[in-house]
């Protein structure tokens, strides 16, 4: 199957690999773009790449970004080929795959196999035990973009595990170490603390961000929540109104009168609250619409089944997703659809009454260094879209 590379790299690295593959040699495709056109490029649409081909020297500031995107990326769905001999030790890039000087079409072809074959052994699913400290953990960023204007709303804070090797994983680890509501608590706490940080040290420049955090129930809950999220935003300096608190799905809601006291004393302290991925078989879910959530987010599995060719599949998710906008519309919050991947699901959901879409189609979960080009980069789209 042809392959279609992204590439950075100087001319003459650009001239070998035109030469390699084209127009007798290797099938497949050079699309060499710059270092942060390539961010953007690997931000919005990494699925039309097989590869980047990276040579350092010509990555300016962008190197790491670039590695974060490929390396640093959970999806690991773009294999990483490596432009000559490394000029510093860098432990993530032990065992990369490289091509060396003089590039030919056998050379060019064994280099990317080799990218191919380090990307499907580190795609291998992960042993929860590799989470041991919190200095493992690092945090994503995915923008949650309105349909109406396109403008981006926020975004959602993901946590992430670095391995030794300096690839992520998801973060089935984190919820596994979340024991008690001691630990989730404080795990919590430390997540938003990072992304307030990254905040702090100019990672989103003047732009105006909102955060959306995972909090699990049982540490909404905790007596001491309220006074941990009060000190960590006033130490970051940034108004409660800037950050959301999603409550996951993984613990059911048994004590509706508990948490509305709760929420009520979050919301007027600030804070804005949503219901996360809701189904139809949400426990309570009529009972908790009727609590102050600003917005709920349907789950992906719901925006799936709406596309179904299946009518008996389809319908009935149709009908909830519609069930649900009504009622929002009557509440004034925001129905927000993940796994947004294609125009035509955006279109579909937003036909259904989704207000909010959130998915690859707009950006997959960024480090903080690809984020700040990926909001520059879509506030200028969408003031298009608009004129």
């Amino acid at each position: 199957m042809p392959r279609r590379i992204l590439t950075v790299a100087d001319p003459k690295w650009q001239a070998a690999l035109q030469a390699a593959i084209q127009p007798s040699g290797l099938p497949g495709f050079i699309d060499v773009q710059t270092a942060s056109d390539a961010v953007i490029t690997l931000a919005t649409n990494p699925a039309a790449y097989h590869a980047l081909a990276l040579d350092q020297s010509a990555c300016g500031a962008w190197f790491d970004t670039l590695l974060d995107l490929t390396l640093g990326d959970t999806e690991r769905s773009v294999s990483l080929l490596m432009l000559g001999a490394s000029s510093e030790a860098d432990v993530r890039l032990d065992g990369a795959a490289r091509l060396e000087w003089p590039v030919d079409q056998n050379s060019f072809a064994d280099a990317l196999q080799q990218a191919e074959r380090n990307i499907a052994k580190t795609s291998a699913p992960q042993r929860p035990e590799v989470f041991s400290q919190v200095e493992t953990i690092r945090v994503r960023y995915q923008p949650v973009v309105r349909f109406r204007d396109m403008r981006p709303t926020s975004v959602e804070v993901l946590a992430r595990i670095a391995t030794k090797g300096g690839t992520l994983i998801g973060p089935e680890a984190i919820v596994t170490a979340m024991v008690s509501s001691e630990h989730s608590m404080w795990l919590s706490g430390f997540i938003m603390q990072l992304a307030l940080r990254e905040r702090g040290e100019g990672a989103f420049d003047r732009l105006d961000t909102r955060f959306a955090f995972n909090l699990p129930l049982d540490a909404l809950l905790h007596p001491q929540m309220p006074t941990l999220l009060d000190n960590i935003r006033q130490g970051a300096g940034i108004a409660a109104n800037m950050l959301s608190f999603e409550l996951t799905e993984t613990q059911p809601v048994t004590d509706l009168p508990e948490l509305a006291a709760v929420m009520s004393k979050m919301c007027k302290s600030g804070y804005r609250l949503a219901l996360d991925d809701i189904t139809p078989e949400t426990p309570n879910l009529i009972n908790l619409l009727d609590l102050p959530f600003r917005c709920v987010k349907l789950d992906r599995s719901v925006v799936i089944n709406a596309q179904s060719d299946h009518p008996a599949i389809a319908q009935p998710a149709r009908d909830f997703i519609s069930m649900v906008a009504v009622n929002a519309r009557k509440t004034h919050r925001a129905v927000i659809a993940e796994g947004i991947e294609t125009q035509k699901t955006m279109e579909v959901l937003q036909a259904l009454g989704a207000t909010h879409g959130q998915g690859f189609y707009f950006a997959r979960p960024l480090p903080a260094s690809a984020l700040k080009p990926w909001l520059a980069h879509w506030h200028v789209a969408a003031d298009r879209i608009g004129e």
